[in-house]
């Protein structure tokens, strides 16, 4: 076996190769690279020793000073765009079609030559675009290397995008998941990029010089159908599109693709229509704008007219006040719409103008057919304009906090985006958003105790914390069962729910303290290397403990849980029974690994999905929320329903089990 000293000089040498191969100036071939990598990385796992400058450990992360300007080697055009579904039908004629889900997003191209990216290019004017070659190297879903031989290139067209799950740590502070991705790729360190869980989806792929894969192509016969040139996009490695082949129903395409994109957490304003047949989408040609084989059907832009009313603003655990539009009433795919969140007070200025007035037209639409967002609000008057013609600010600066009276503080991010702050410690607003996120499902799930009856709590004087809790049924027993509204039968419940709330697990009570940006599923992945509080803590004072070398952690992670203030939550810990999570539990068949199950109806057997949920993972399921081609089980008490989840799975062909069939199948066997 190598000494430190050997290993030492393969460290070098790996970097030394590093940089060169950043700057384009290889010093060794990709072989040789590999071959020292993978014997440094086996010495590694033998010995248990990691050097600090270990090129397994180490990101490389670049600055430029400028995006330049690039000349795209193929034309970037766009698509002709329709609301009209009989266009679409129109369209499509008679001919093989493939649907794509239009993602929402930042199009860009990938050059590969040999095998390795090159370069990445934002698509810009459709002629030139910009150079994002140093993010693209850092995004997780862009390959740096895909398997191919030495003169041969290809380039793959797709979308940067940042999902909806991905977009949740930074909603507050970015008006939506476009404009966020947009402008991450464009940022001049790749360091930052890193940190903004972008994704790259492929849509198209241009193949070059082929010198040495002729079969291979042929093979995927990728020279003739689009759906072709997919799925050998999605064998090289890359995630591909949403996409469905002709259907008996464009309906039916339009539903699905929905379905898909909801799944992922992808964002997407319409379905993208093409010729699937590569001949008769090129023989359809091109204008100056947009190439004639393809039609975009929009439908999340489809804006409703209405008008604002107020502003009302909310709190959140922390303290953060977010502003929210209330608007007349509209109807939008047949569900009443009255409010849109607003985010904070920059995005609202944004939206609204600096003086958003009673009155004032509002353009509204649903981001991914949930979301209500304001697209536009206007015609944007003078303050004092609107003031002479009767108008009413909707908008004065708020200066007290709506749920205590205390100061308002506005804060400026690094991004410079302004948040309202209530600074008083003591705010109730705070105490029952804690109060109700550790109480609700998200957190120890104790029932009966609605954010209403917490409220009272804190009004009584009974609660100014999470553990007075716990002391409410030694303390205020007698008292509670004289309040209006509250009989034996219910106190009796709730209190008994919070005394069987004393024994939960790691995982529920790490996900009930409310540490940003660590939900069930993140305090789930925790479990599997902490059993107790203890040992979490003792890794949290840990300074040489860094979260981000586990899987699925990040930057971001690591320094929200190193910066959570756990002081309530130790107190906690000394009154709770924390077990450990069952994790992988040799006991618990498996019969369940690599079936995704879905969950609708109402349950009999379990208390909650949540619980259900818990016993597929712990037998190796996977929950999804949709169907979709991956879904192997629906599980659904009423197998004749006539839902949308029903109907779906018939016509896939999916089997619908009742609760106790799922248990005499996959639990009891």
């Amino acid at each position: 076996m190598k000494n430190k000293i050997d290993i030492g000089i393969i460290i070098k040498k790996l970097n030394k190769a590093t940089e060169a191969y950043d700057k384009g100036e290889p010093i060794m071939s990709d072989y040789e690279w590999d071959e020292l990598y993978f014997e440094l990385k086996e010495w590694e796992d033998q010995t248990g020793i990691i050097f600090e400058d270990s090129p397994t450990q180490k990101i490389h992360f670049q600055k430029v000073s400028e995006l330049k300007k690039v000349k795209h080697n193929h034309p970037m055009l766009s698509l002709d765009k329709t609301k009209d579904i009989e266009e679409i039908k129109s369209f499509l004629g008679d001919h093989e079609w493939i649907a794509m889900a239009k993602m929402d997003g930042l199009t860009c191209s990938l050059r590969y030559l040999n095998g390795k990216l090159v370069s990445a290019e934002t698509r810009g004017n459709g002629i030139e675009g910009e150079d994002i070659t140093h993010n693209a190297l850092v995004i997780p879903s862009i390959p740096r290397f895909i398997p191919f031989e030495e003169g041969e290139e290809l380039i793959i067209d797709g979308e940067i995008i940042c999902t909806y799950k991905n977009f949740e740590p930074f909603k507050n502070n970015y008006k939506n998941p476009r404009n966020f991705a947009s402008g991450s790729i464009r940022l001049l360190n790749s360091e930052e990029c890193k940190k903004r869980n972008l994704t790259f989806v492929a849509w198209d792929v241009i193949i070059k010089n082929t010198f040495y894969n002729i079969e291979f192509f042929n093979y995927y016969n990728v020279n003739n159908f689009l759906s072709a040139k997919l799925h050998f996009l999605q064998n090289i490695g890359f995630t591909v599109v949403p996409f469905i082949v002709k259907t008996a129903s464009l309906k039916t395409a339009i539903d699905n693709l929905k379905e898909f994109a909801n799944h992922f957490s992808y964002p997407i304003d319409g379905i993208v229509f093409k010729y699937d047949n590569i001949a008769e989408y090129s023989a359809a040609g091109r204008t100056d704008h947009h190439f004639k084989g393809g039609l975009a059907y929009k439908f999340y832009d489809e804006t409703y007219p209405t008008r604002l009313k107020y502003i009302q603003w909310t709190m959140g655990r922390t303290g953060i006040l977010t502003p929210v539009a209330v608007f007349d009433p509209i109807d939008i795919d047949g569900s009443t719409v009255e409010r849109a969140s607003l985010h904070n007070v920059s995005i609202m200025k944004e939206v609204l103008g600096d003086c958003a007035y009673v009155g004032e037209p509002l353009q509204i639409y649903k981001a991914n057919q949930i979301i209500p967002q304001i697209a536009e609000a206007g015609p944007k008057y003078d303050y004092g304009y609107v003031i002479a013609h009767g108008g009413v600010s909707a908008n004065d600066a708020i200066e007290r906090c709506p749920i205590c009276g205390g100061d308002v503080a506005y804060i400026t991010s690094n991004e410079g985006v302004i948040n309202a702050y209530c600074d008083n410690p003591s705010c109730k607003g705070k105490l029952v958003n804690r109060l109700d996120h550790f109480c609700g499902k998200k957190g120890l799930d104790i029932k009966g105790l609605s954010k209403a009856t917490l409220e009272k709590f804190i009004e009584w004087g009974w609660v100014e914390s999470i553990e007075d809790l716990y002391y409410i049924s030694e303390k205020y027993r007698s008292d509670f069962l004289l309040k209006p509204g509250f009989g034996n039968k219910s106190v009796t419940k709730i209190l008994n729910a919070i005394e069987n709330s004393k024994h939960t697990t790691f995982d529920a009570f790490i996900s009930a303290i409310g540490i940003p940006l660590i939900g069930k599923a993140v305090a789930k992945d925790l479990a599997n290397y902490f059993e107790t509080y203890e040992d979490f803590r003792e890794a949290i004072k840990d300074k040489d403990y860094h979260f981000y070398e586990l899987d699925n952690f990040g930057i971001e992670m690591d320094n929200s849980l190193k910066n959570f203030d756990y002081a309530e939550a130790d107190r906690l810990s000394k009154i709770l029974n924390i077990e450990a999570s069952v994790v992988n539990n040799n006991q618990i068949n498996n019969n369940l690994i690599g079936k995704t199950i879905v969950i609708t109806g109402k349950l009999t057997k379990f208390k909650n999905r949540a619980e259900l949920k818990s016993v597929i993972e712990a037998h190796g399921g996977k929950v999804s929320d949709s169907i979709s081609g991956k879904t192997d089980i629906l599980i659904n008490n009423d197998i004749n329903s006539t839902s949308t989840k029903n109907k779906s799975a018939k016509t896939r062909g999916i089997p619908i089990i009742t609760e106790t069939d799922f248990i005499q199948q996959y639990i009891e066997n």
